[in-house]
């Protein structure tokens, strides 16, 4: 009794002696929080450092990144966390938040009472708001001094946010063991999910964490033990709390069961590539839901080791892809290389970005400009012949030449010399200002490419040949790729070629044969594909990329070292493997149909041409197809290469006219003389007319087509030694200009002159060499059917060479 009697007598007295020593601490507190009521309202994020999370455009989560405070922290809105979570938050950390004004003296008093006067268990005062405070303004609340603090900022924090702002705040920077802080963050690694989607028994789980985050952290089996059991008390306090009604209670029941954590080191690292790319355009901070398709970008990683690994044997052991929607440029799979974490092929090169040779994938769109400057329409007769210009001779593929072969057959089968001649063709704008405004990056002046740009003389990056393919779907309009989940508005758009020639390239393109796999896939419908291929000089980059409904798709295949391997071929190499891909895309006949429909707004009419020339038929073409053309712009003429010859019946010789009951007629093919030899030399042999039976008087009536010059070239300046000007027999050693024209099929001899200067005589194919003189000189031919034609070169003087021998034009 006496001692009970003395603990009864000294507790007013430690009352009343505490009363005067927090009376003076409570007026400066006062004073502190009247200063900080009147004073601006601060900044409530000010220094806060976010990482970065990178979504699928499912909601999967492909990549968390760390601020540069080495935090997982991100700032997430109230209305993004769960309600279960800021209810349990409430209920353990401050049940009456949204009743107090900072402080809760109801809650200082029972902590009091317990901790100091009965010496019990200690028990936590502060509110959500103070926390808050000590988090923002990062006090050291361990001396009455920073309690103080606290207390002050707490009521300066409440003064000037509503009880949302501050609530959304401590989430954001609330601890949750280790380096992670913020509610998002935290839902992200522990449970794989946002936090809007946590279940009531993670909520539970995440609210008992910050109150003392390195005692119960997820991150180790310790700090599990004790998470478990502070959730455990949080659930019965949240049982007593809630009614009990039947649906709540089915929630209950996994509350007692134990949570599975993930750890930081199941943090996904999806799609590396993509994400640097993103992080690279300055997306570092905060949250961004990608349009990247992971399941398609998952299955196209798993097809293309698979691939290699057949690939194995041929040395290719490197490839990268990217598929977009046309209709959106939305990216929906990025694969910079097939493994990023393998050293050996230089992984971590993104493939997609890097600068490379496009080799022959350039090619569709000279010819879309060929269309659009009327140069050509689909089925124009092309010639796959050798040509020279200037110092440049290029060749096909094969080494070998194809003759007369029509645009859309020089397209697809990716001959060299019809793309050449096109491109040098090529005016206002010629192919170099083309790729220029279509924001190719071309670091060298025109001059230094020359007509090797259509061959692929240039490097540019696989998202930028996307983008120019994605182009020829979209009407002639490109655009920039798009990265986010939801479509952008206000973007640029850029009118590259015309709506008419971007669908006859598509169209000419969509002819080109697939790849077949097997017997099945050569029996079986498969929607149609524009696509194309290219090898770059020396073997070193093999590439496939084409349109199929509303998907661009692109491969290479090769060496990041730039090693060259002669199994880098783009049909066979990247061909297959880009049609592997495509099988694994979702199939959409309207969109296909769709794509490759021409409109009723365009432009176009499709007509029989004659399928020998290309043109028109006459009465005499024996057989026609149909073809596009752009009226008003593609070039339509009547076909002239079938004739009808009167022909004697009695002699078999060709006669002057046609006389009936006398002479027949007979129809033959006169093709121009290049095309001609061009027949020749690829085994075509063609019935010639026969001989005429008399001179005919009117003969130069029958002329057709006139000359052609093929070289020498208005747009090339040619250099000449100074000595031995206008001298057709050239001494060895000399510089020479080569002279040479394709001529009518009837015509069998012509005549060169310079500046009216007689030169010399030629036979169809025959090519004459002349020294040349410096000026500016106009070079005629006129053939012995009356037709004549004319250029007008500059001629420069160089000193004379000796010892070698250089013939600059056409062979």
């Amino acid at each position: 009794m006496k001692v009970q009697q003395r603990q009864s007598g000294w507790q007013p007295r430690l009352k009343w002696l505490l009363h005067w020593l927090l009376l003076p601490a409570g007026m400066v507190l006062l004073l502190v929080a009247l200063l900080l009521a009147v004073s601006a309202k601060p900044d409530l994020y000010a220094g806060y450092q976010q990482g970065s999370a990178y979504f699928a455009a499912d909601g999967e989560l492909l990549s968390l990144q760390l601020a540069d405070d080495q935090r997982y922290r991100l700032k997430l809105p109230l209305n993004e966390i769960a309600p279960a979570i800021q209810q349990a938050t409430i209920l353990y950390e401050d049940r009456d938040f949204y009743h107090h004004f900072g402080l809760d003296f109801s809650a200082i008093a029972r902590a009091f009472w317990q901790g100091v006067l009965k010496n019990g268990r200690r028990q936590g005062a502060s509110t959500i708001s103070m926390q808050l405070a000590r988090l923002r303004f990062k006090l050291n609340t361990s001396y009455i001094t920073g309690k103080l603090h606290q207390i002050a900022y707490a009521l300066y924090l409440e003064r000037h946010f509503s009880k949302a702002e501050l609530l959304e705040a401590y989430f954001n920077y609330a601890p949750y063991g280790g380096n992670i802080e913020g509610v998002a963050a935290a839902s992200l690694i522990y449970f794989g999910k946002e936090a809007s989607e946590l279940t009531l028994p993670e909520a539970i789980a995440l609210s008992v964490i910050p109150q003392n985050p390195n005692q119960r952290s997820p991150l180790s089996s310790s700090g599990q033990q004790q998470l478990e059991l502070a959730r455990q008390r949080l659930t019965a306090i949240w049982q007593q709390q809630t009614e009990q009604t039947a649906e709540l209670t089915a929630q209950l029941l996994p509350l007692t069961l134990p949570l599975q954590y993930l750890n930081r080191a199941d943090i996904p690292q999806q799609a590396p590539h993509f994400i640097n790319q993103l992080r690279a355009q300055g997306q570092q901070q905060g949250r961004f839901y990608t349009s990247l398709q992971l399941p398609l970008q998952q299955r196209f990683e798993q097809q293309l080791g698979r691939y290699l690994q057949r690939q194995q044997a041929t040395g290719i052991n490197n490839g990268s892809v990217l598929l977009i929607k046309r209709s959106t440029m939305q990216i929906q799979a990025w694969l910079g290389s097939a493994d990023f974490y393998n050293e050996v092929i230089a992984g971590q090169v993104d493939g997609v970005t890097a600068a490379r040779s496009p080799g022959s994938a350039l090619k569709p769109f000279v010819y879309g400009l060929a269309l659009q400057q009327g140069l050509i329409h689909p089925k124009t007769l092309l010639t796959d012949l050798p040509r020279r210009y200037g110092s440049f001779n290029p060749e096909n593929f094969d080494r070998q030449f194809a003759g007369p072969l029509s645009a859309t057959a020089a397209l697809i089968n990716s001959r060299n010399l019809p793309a050449v001649q096109l491109q040098a063709q090529l005016q206002q704008p010629d192919f170099y200002q083309w790729l220029n405004t279509a924001g190719v990056p071309l670091a060298q002046p025109a001059s230094h490419y020359g007509l090797a740009l259509v061959l692929g003389g240039m490097e540019l990056s696989m998202a930028q040949l996307v983008q120019l393919y994605a182009m020829l779907g979209n009407g002639g309009k490109w655009q920039p790729l798009a990265w986010q989940k939801q479509p952008q508005k206000d973007i640029e758009v850029k009118q590259l070629i015309s709506p008419e020639a971007a669908f006859l390239t598509l169209d000419m393109l969509r002819q080109h044969p697939r790849v077949q796999s097997g017997l099945l896939g050569e029996l079986t419908a498969q929607p149609p594909v524009a696509w194309k291929t290219g090898t770059s000089y020396a073997f070193r980059d093999a590439w496939a990329v084409g349109l199929s409904g509303d998907y661009v798709l692109a491969v290479w295949l090769g060496n990041f070292d730039g090693s060259s391997n002669p199994n880098l071929v783009g049909r066979s190499a990247a061909g297959p493997f880009f049609f592997e891909l495509l099988e694994l895309l979702p199939k959409n006949p309207v969109e296909n149909q769709k794509l490759f429909s021409h409109s009723a707004g365009l432009n176009l009419k499709e007509v029989a041409l004659c399928s020998r020339s290309g043109d028109l038929p006459n009465q005499h073409c024996p057989q026609t197809e149909p073809g596009w053309f752009i009226p008003g712009v593609s070039p339509i003429k009547v076909s002239e290469v079938h004739r009808a010859v009167p022909v004697e019946l009695s002699s078999g010789l060709r006669a002057c006219s046609h006389q009936p009951g006398v002479t027949e007629l007979k129809v033959f093919e006169f093709w121009p003389s290049d095309i001609s030899k061009a027949m020749q030399q690829a085994g075509i042999m063609l019935a010639k007319p026969p001989q005429y039976q008399k001179a005919c008087p009117d003969r130069l009536q029958l002329t057709r087509q006139p000359p052609q010059i093929r070289s020498p070239q208005a747009q090339l300046t040619y250099l000449v030694s100074e000595q031995h000007a206008d001298d057709i027999k050239q001494p060895v050693g000399q510089q020479q200009i080569a002279l040479q024209a394709s001529f009518d099929g009837a015509v069998s001899r012509a005549h060169w002159f310079a500046d009216k200067r007689y030169l010399g005589a030629v036979t169809p194919g025959e090519t004459l060499f002349w020294q040349g003189r410096p000026g500016l000189i106009t070079l005629s031919v006129v053939d012995d059917l009356g037709g004549a034609a004319s250029v007008t070169i500059q001629v420069s003087g160089v000193p004379a060479l000796t010892g070698v021998s250089q013939q600059v034009g056409s062979e």
